[in-house]
């Protein structure tokens, strides 16, 4: 909204007596950037036999303010010509037989008896020029402009029907009708400047403030109001009647093209105002009552009537005319899923003291509480409000069942894995309904936690059912145990939506932990760690599915692998020792070193595969040790393989076979290649 008159478009007719644009001028409303070219104005006006407005031209004064897109019309007679003795300006409308309702910058300016209105082809004078007294010609397009004022003639118009104000509340997306004597064209080209010729168009209203009624010309669908339209009405249509709900003030665009922002005097605003001058409405004005006169709504089965609730909206006084009632809707129901849309203008037809309105309930699948459509009259200047029955409450009752509600607990939070052949220690975890019991009840849930699914406890199958008579029923979590060193883990339940009940947010999910009773055993996974093997038969244990490979640490055999573990070996005296991993459960890689850091070891003796050729994968090696010599031994899985270990030292012995040639994967390849090579000589042969 405009704040400033550099950046808004007054409605009128600029080409007003010369007195007027000095004073235009002088305020500083019109820069020089914000003038239109020198055009040809109508300036005299007289009255032709078939009683239309004839104006005769004069020259070269720019003028400003049209209804564009709009259609010539001969309709809305109280609709006529606002000017001064000198010229005709603006638009405005009879809204008594001696009053004309108008903007307030087409009265500026203009004395009390030298205002004059032409309508049904005849002009009067005014007796006296009312301007609004808070009127802001600095504001035009904001709300604190008070852009209205009324023209008192001097003697009533006769044979002509005045037009009723709006006293209630304009809505967006209502449809404004707008009729004025302003320039015509389109939204391509704008207004054409012929002032002078009542045109009628439409538009809806996009926006409503305090003070103002805007819109936005978007397309050629749509009306405009240009220079000449200005003080014009803008109706809307009630059961049928139109009444003026704007007053045309202004516009962003000088010849308002498409992309206008347009915006009129909201008149319910100054309603008080206009009866205190006017004395239509007067100070009899009804008072409005609501009650809800069937306060008790319900939503019935599917393709039934719902039980309808009902308010009665009463008035007092006269009831020659219709009235237009403005009203609210609030409470915990909601407008178009828990009831059918009410409207929030009604009318009170002419003859009547009442009028009823009806709440429709609309059924469906929720199970809810009671809920509630509180209707609130809204003030207007056209009635009063009765102090104590401004509001009323229709109150809906539903006809679903209501949803059970599912809760979820870890009674015992805390499992264990225990030793082969025992029980383990189960976790458990309770579900819970509220309501009825009387049927079964299938409650689904979702698995997660870092604990497997099925390996570190018996699988879990997503859904539980509570018995009929049972409001809960019990999930156990057995853990199974493992020789895997794993450390604390979880299981973590959330329950799964589901349309047949609702869920306790608070006690949506839980978790329940594992304790594992294996102890790790990767302590010697790196070479400092590696551990300390004593004497000259020895028998170690170990376990490398954990382990991972440091940085400077060798390939044994060459065979590439990223699981090896280290112990260390001072030989007792000198002599033959076999070193074995006979008995592990995977194919291993065997190296024994000597040297104090893992980068600067000296290989003594390396093996992949004891007998490849037989079948054992595991590894084995017989070195000449020295008494007190201290080596490294290193064993590793084939490219990376991983279990049990079981590492054996003895004396070398038949039972080692220790001079057995033993055939590596590697030697077993290059073999296969060797005699691949001799079968390819044969056949050439």
């Amino acid at each position: 909204m405009r704040k400033n008159w550099s950046s808004s478009w007054l409605k009128l007719w600029t080409g007003r007596n010369r007195r007027s644009q000095s004073a235009l001028a002088d305020s500083g409303r019109f820069a020089p950037a914000e003038t239109f070219e020198p055009r040809t104005v109508m300036s005299a006006v007289s009255v032709s036999q078939s009683g239309a407005v004839e104006l005769q031209q004069s020259s070269g004064v720019e003028r400003s303010a049209r209804i564009v897109n709009g259609t010539q019309t001969s309709d809305y007679p109280a609709v006529g010509l606002i000017g001064d003795t000198s010229d005709d300006f603006c638009t405005g409308t009879l809204i008594a037989p001696q009053y004309v309702l108008t903007a307030g910058h087409c009265a500026e300016g203009v004395g009390n008896t030298s205002g004059t209105f032409t309508v049904g082809g005849q002009s009067y004078q005014t007796e006296r020029v009312y301007l609004h007294p808070n009127y802001n010609g600095n504001a035009i397009g904001s709300d604190s402009a008070n852009d209205i004022a009324i023209y008192k003639l001097s003697q009533p118009v006769v044979g002509i029907t005045p037009m009723d104000i709006f006293r209630g509340i304009p809505q967006v997306g209502q449809l404004l009708t707008l009729v004025g004597f302003g320039g015509g064209g389109n939204g391509t080209t704008g207004s054409n400047g012929d002032f002078g010729i009542k045109r009628v168009g439409t538009t809806p209203i996009d926006e409503v403030s305090r003070t103002l009624i805007s819109w936005n010309f978007d397309n050629n669908t749509e009306a405009n109001t240009a220079p000449g339209d200005s003080g014009g009405p803008a109706f809307v249509t009630v059961a049928g009647i139109k009444y003026i709900a704007g007053v045309t003030s202004g516009g962003d665009s000088p010849n308002a093209s498409i992309g206008d922002h347009s915006f009129d005097t909201r008149v319910d605003a100054f309603a008080a105002w206009i009866t205190s001058i006017t004395g239509i409405g007067g100070s009899d004005l009804p008072t409005l009552s609501v009650v809800a006169s069937d306060a008790a709504a319900a939503e019935t089965t599917v393709s039934q009537t719902a039980n309808l609730g009902t308010y009665t909206i009463n008035r007092t006084g006269s009831t020659s005319d219709a009235l237009v009632v403005s009203l609210s809707y609030s409470g915990s129901a909601s407008s178009g899923s828990d009831y059918l849309s009410l409207p929030t203008l009604v009318t009170i037809p002419a003859g009547q003291s009442s009028m009823t309105l009806t709440v429709a309930p609309l059924d469906d699948s929720l199970a809810e509480s009671s809920e509630s459509v509180i209707a609130t009259l809204q003030t207007s200047g056209a009635y009063n409000l009765d102090s104590v029955r401004s509001a009323a409450t229709v109150t809906i009752a539903d006809n679903d069942q209501t949803l059970p509600t599912i809760s979820l607990r870890a009674t015992d939070p805390v499992a264990a894995e225990t030793r082969t052949g025992r029980v383990a220690n189960r976790g458990q975890y309770q579900i819970t309904r509220t309501g009825s019991t009387t049927s079964s009840l299938t409650v689904f849930y979702n698995v997660a936690g870092n604990a497997t699914n099925g390996t570190d406890y018996t699988r879990l199958g997503g859904s539980i059912t509570i018995p009929p008579g049972r409001s809960s029923a019990t999930i156990s979590v057995s853990p199974v145990d493992d020789a895997l060193s794993e450390g604390t883990e979880n299981v973590v339940l959330t329950l799964a939506v589901r349309s047949n009940y609702s869920i306790d947010v608070a006690l949506a999910a839980a978790t329940i932990k594992i304790e594992d009773n294996d102890t790790a055993v990767r302590t010697n996974d790196n070479f400092a760690d590696r551990q300390l093997l004593t004497g000259s038969n020895v028998t170690a244990t170990g376990d490398n599915r954990t382990a991972t490979r440091e940085t400077g640490e060798p390939n044994v055999a060459a065979v590439s692998g990223s699981k090896s573990v280290w112990w260390t070996w001072t030989a007792p005296s000198t002599g033959r020792f076999t070193l074995s991993t006979a008995g592990s459960s995977f194919d291993t890689t065997l190296g024994v070193y000597k040297g104090s850091s893992v980068t600067s070891l000296q290989l003594v003796a390396e093996n992949d595969d004891a007998d490849f050729f037989g079948g054992t994968l595991t590894s084995e090696v017989t070195i000449d040790a020295v008494a007190g010599t201290q080596y490294q031994i290193q064993v590793n899985g084939y490219e990376s393989a991983s279990g049990d270990i079981t590492l054996r030292l003895n004396p070398a012995a038949t039972a080692f076979a220790a001079n057995r040639l033993a055939a590596s994967r590697r030697d077993a390849s290059q073999i296969d290649s060797v005699f691949q090579s001799y079968g390819a000589l044969a056949r050439r042969l």
